[in-house]
């Protein structure tokens, strides 16, 4: 088994966190995205979208998503689940990680715009763009705020899934990016705080 990961990257830190939480050891490749190894002949023959994270199985499989590789490591290692003991708490969690996923792709796009780190994706951001998109956003962190309520972590009173990926995106905007990112959300605010203090949240 092997990770390709790029480790400050959104969608591999998702699965990295997962990883630290569970104390599981997968070996890891570190691709060189600023020598354009994501897009070299030899990874595009593994994953073709050139994204990471990429997981090649033991049988030769590459799981090129990181909700479906954190999902497929969830099975393999069933002690300690963080998507859940139950079919009601497994639903309740896999509905906040696709809110979570969703999250991820509206920021990334807001990102595009309200920054000039991204010519390739965004050759002419636009702080109009900028300010329409992150009311796209602002719509996720309002349920996610109303959702958390009390709790310690998104789901509970233990992390899951779900913390990995909305916590990820959080990291990238806050510490890769310097934007205030949720600090309108007085809950989320505290939990980003608290979950950065653990040791699986470190680069």
């Amino acid at each position: 088994m092997l990770l390709y990961q790029f480790q400050k990257g959104t969608n591999p830190r998702r699965v990295i966190i997962y990883l630290n939480e569970k104390g599981i050891d997968v070996p890891r490749y570190e691709l060189d995205y600023a020598g354009g190894e994501h897009r070299s002949r030899e990874y595009l023959a593994i994953n073709p979208s050139g994204r990471a994270p990429t997981l090649v199985t033991d049988e030769g499989v590459p799981i090129t998503d990181s909700a479906a590789i954190v999902e497929y490591l969830d099975e393999l290692h069933p002690g300690t689940p963080m998507m859940g003991t139950d079919a009601i708490s497994r639903a309740k969690i896999r509905s906040l990680e696709r809110l979570g996923t969703d999250l991820v792709v509206r920021s990334q796009l807001w990102l595009w715009n309200v920054t000039q780190t991204f010519p390739a994706k965004e050759p002419s951001p636009s702080l109009e763009v900028a300010t329409r998109l992150f009311g796209y956003v602002t719509e996720i962190l309002d349920v996610l705020e109303a959702t958390i309520g009390d709790n310690e972590f998104l789901a509970g009173d233990r992390p899951t899934i779900a913390d990995c990926t909305v916590f990820s995106i959080f990291q990238t905007c806050r510490e890769r990016f310097d934007q205030p990112f949720g600090s309108a959300h007085p809950r989320l605010d505290v939990w980003y705080k608290k979950f950065r203090q653990r040791p699986s949240a470190e680069y």
